[in-house]
């Protein structure tokens, strides 16, 4: 994956100094906003993971269902058919 440039840490560090800070300071403040951005931002491709994996889940559950529905279908015949053997015998 390409790696994207969130924000250009030259730039911020140098107005900060411009701004009177300490540039020591400054290479301390844009490395810590750095990381904060990397770790606490999703991405567009962030994003199409989880729709992806989502849509993995959704299928499968879908097919989970499927099975319950059909079982479900097949205990309700058996109890109709019991229950009908019941009444009329």
């Amino acid at each position: 994956m390409q790696k994207v440039e969130l924000f250009n840490t030259h730039t911020f560090i140098k107005e900060l100094v411009e701004s009177g800070m300490e540039e020591k300071t400054a290479e301390v403040l844009a490395e810590n906003q750095l990381a904060m951005l990397e770790t606490q931002i999703a991405t567009k491709a962030d994003m199409y993971d989880v729709k992806s994996h989502m849509t993995t889940e959704l299928s499968s559950i879908k097919k989970d269902l499927d099975w319950v529905k059909k079982l479900m279908l097949g205990i309700g015949v058996t109890v109709l058919i019991a229950s009908l053997k019941y009444i009329f015998s």
